[in-house]
């Protein structure tokens, strides 16, 4: 393979950094590829648009006309969802995309330093129910039964945006190169390419972004979800952002989960189920997908791997 250079940018969005870095050709042209790159950007810009919870978008509309009536959606949104309600009905309600009238309280308690009371989530806690979500194929109508219903992409939606700006970058033409949102990884590596994309794994329990090992890939993607990436203390305890959505609490007994798989969505959304289903249904879990690997780190420290997980370091 013939010299190359490091070509990268960067962006915020999603609320998260993103980053795009590409070897090209040291003669070749540099100005396709930068280009290329802005608009991997404007895609996910787009997808943000289309799918964001925080502000209105033609996903939140389901949200505002819960209990009042059926929203028609694009093709691109309802496939989502259908994914979304597979992995649902595969947790058996861990992973729960109705999670949200309980996600805002874990929100607003990231704010204010202060868990949620009991009550609150019991109370919030009885609009979250996957069932129930009516999904009409024919139309692509999408219904809330009750106005107090929510749903939202957490968990999903970073990975999804991840995996179309690579493939947008693919398409163009792009062979040695990654696309990382946040730790949500999708990368390409030529058969020409003198080696492997090497990704470092974060320590769950260092201060510091220290590595506790590192993966390779010639292509596919990565995700981790941990308990050191959004999270709060409140009177010696620790509150991070997964929740289990078959109780609305916090899951405590897992410290990070990192997965491998042909897409950066599935790996996204795998990990934050194996997080939230806890370590030993987890491992389960993950050990009845195919075209997955990965492992989980316990509260204490273990490791437990899927059986085909191959590490390097």
């Amino acid at each position: 393979m013939e010299p190359a250079d490091l070509v990268q940018q960067q962006c915020t969005l999603m609320g998260s950094p993103f980053t795009i870095q590409a070897y090209v050709p040291r003669h070749g042209p540099r100005r396709p590829v930068a280009e290329w790159m802005r608009l991997a950007f404007g895609e996910i810009a787009r997808i943000e648009d289309l799918l964001t919870d925080f502000r209105p978008s033609p996903f939140n509309e389901i949200n505002a006309m819960a209990g009042i009536r059926p929203v028609k959606v694009c093709r691109e949104i309802f496939d989502i969802l259908e994914r979304s309600l597979q992995i649902s009905r595969d947790s058996d309600g861990a992973f729960d995309i109705s999670y949200a009238s309980v996600g805002l309280l874990w929100r607003e308690a990231a704010k204010s330093g202060r868990p949620p009371s009991r009550e609150a989530l019991d109370r919030a806690k009885r609009f979250v129910d996957f069932r129930k979500i009516e999904m009409n194929p024919d139309t692509r109508e999408v219904f809330l039964p009750h106005p107090e219903m929510k749903i939202g992409l957490g968990g999903i939606g970073k990975g999804y945006a991840v995996d179309q700006a690579f493939q947008l970058l693919r398409n163009f033409g792009l062979e040695n190169f990654v696309v990382n949102g946040a730790g949500d990884i999708h990368a390409h590596a030529s058969a020409s390419a003198p080696r492997p994309w090497r990704i470092g794994i974060r320590n769950p329990f260092a201060e510091r972004d220290v590595a506790m090992g590192h993966l390779q890939i010639r292509s596919g993607a990565v995700a981790t979800s941990g308990d050191y990436e959004r999270f709060f203390r409140h009177r010696g305890k620790k509150y991070h952002h997964v929740v289990d959505g078959r109780t609305g609490e916090i899951t405590k007994k897992v410290s990070s989960v990192t997965i491998m798989a042909s897409t950066t969505m599935t790996a996204d959304v795998c990990a934050t189920t194996a997080m939230a289903l806890g370590p030993e249904e987890g491992l389960k879990f993950l050990e009845r997908r195919r075209g997955l690997s990965g492992f989980l780190v316990t509260g204490d420290g273990a490791v437990l791997k899927t059986k085909n997980l191959k590490t390097d370091g």
